[in-house]
């Protein structure tokens, strides 16, 4: 039996990246188990082409993933199902899962590593871990012995059905639609990361950097890895000051204003975009929040459940009940943050017959409308987020910004 110490992130010592690399591509080993906190689409990317070389050779990964204190994301189970032959999501109200075990089984061989890793970015090589590796053979009784405590704790957990279940889609879109769990968006947390160290700057430091150098980032953008910020250095060693390449492999938990309750995007026509077809047309002024291809009733999903929440005005014209409302948003156009905006939201019933069926208005205000004729956004997308601590986030970006939930649950 050898056991070494894992000392992440520093050069001198091995991370959990070199360690699943190299057992992957070690034939000696046909199966990988993994029970793990938090997976996410972070870590899982840069040794996602190594776990389907390994499963290319028939090789078999079981992974039993953990969701308490909102560790987990939307993009990590679907990465996890996707990579692995069999996965579990195992949760019990009360008692956190919180183990870091990954281990590798052949005919004659095994190994593991076990420590304080998760399978994400931070736990894959950038974080402060500390873990041990231990490699056996089946040819020892001692080795054979250890080796069955793992097998055995891992037939423990599955066998565990109350708390252990098979990850699928259904799965995933039940935790993620449920108010239960805390199901973070990679995505989004980082844009609002982002946004919030823009406007907040970072302080004053106590504690500067390290000067160790450090082992560099594995991922590959373009090949098997997400793409990192184009910001940070090359090779990823030693100092990293990119605060978007430092929020990219930052492996906080979803706060509630990360976590997403309702939103809603539109592809922006020229009218949407303020962008009149003549140049002495005058411009709209405004957004229609229509249905949008997506499944819900604009007729009223903007009013009693988007901003169900908001402090309406009611008015009535010669037309009938106009309501309106000062909402604040959270701007962030591409990847500036333009700050927080006080936009008027107007709802009125009448319009439902005369406008397409479209009551309800977003007014873009003067400023925005300013940027908007300076800046052609027409084919851009809009996109408009509420989230869990009642901070909305409206976004103009030429893609779409990740999921979207409409759901008409208040």
């Amino acid at each position: 039996m050898r056991i070494s110490l894992v000392g992440q992130p520093y050069a001198s010592s091995p991370n959990l990246y070199q360690f699943l690399a190299s057992h992957c591509a070690d034939d000696r080993y046909s199966e990988l188990r993994i029970a793990t906190a938090w997976a996410k689409q972070s870590g899982l990317s840069r040794v996602q082409g190594d776990f389907r070389a390994f499963r290319d050779r028939g090789n078999k990964i079981t992974a039993v993933v953990g969701i308490s204190e909102g560790g987990a994301t939307r993009q990590g189970l679907h990465l996890v199902h996707k990579l692995c032959d069999a996965s579990h999501v195992f949760h019990e109200t009360g008692r956190t899962f919180h183990p870091k075990i990954y281990f590798f089984t052949g005919p004659d061989d095994w190994s593991v590593f076990i420590g304080s890793n998760n399978l994400t970015a931070g736990g894959v090589f950038w974080n402060y871990e500390a873990a041990v590796e231990i490699s056996g053979s089946f040819g020892s009784p001692d080795d054979v012995a250890l080796a069955g405590q793992f097998t055995g704790l891992f037939d423990e957990l599955l066998r565990d059905s109350e708390v252990c279940k098979p990850l699928d889609d259904a799965l995933i879109k039940l935790l993620i639609e449920s108010p239960v769990y805390r199901i973070g968006d990679e995505i989004r947390m980082a844009g609002r990361r982002r946004s919030a160290a823009a406007r907040t700057g970072a302080g004053e430091p106590v504690f500067g950097r390290s000067r160790h150098t450090k082992t560099p980032d594995p991922g590959k953008p373009g090949k098997n890895s997400t793409k990192v910020s184009s910001g940070a250095p090359k090779d990823h060693v030693g100092h990293v000051d990119d605060v978007n390449y430092v929020n990219y492999v930052d492996d906080q938990p979803a706060m509630p204003s990360e976590l997403l309750s309702h939103s809603w995007f539109k592809k922006m026509s020229a009218s949407d975009a303020q962008r009149p077809p003549k140049a002495e047309s005058k411009t709209t002024g405004n957004l229609r929040l229509s249905q949008a291809q997506h499944p819900i009733d604009q007729k009223t999903y903007f009013r009693k459940v988007f901003f169900a929440d908001a402090q309406w005005e009611a008015k009535e014209n010669a037309r009938g009940v106009q309501e309106k409302a000062k909402v604040p948003f959270e701007v962030v156009i591409g990847a500036q943050s333009l700050g927080v905006h006080e936009i008027v939201i107007d709802h009125a019933d009448y319009r439902i017959a005369g406008q397409g069926n479209v009551p309800t208005w977003l007014h873009w205000g003067e400023a925005l409308t300013a940027h908007l004729k300076a800046h052609d956004h027409t084919g851009h997308y809009v996109t408009i987020e509420t989230f869990e601590d009642g901070s909305r986030r409206l976004t103009i970006s030429a893609d779409p910004i990740g999921e979207i939930n409409v759901s008409e649950g208040a």
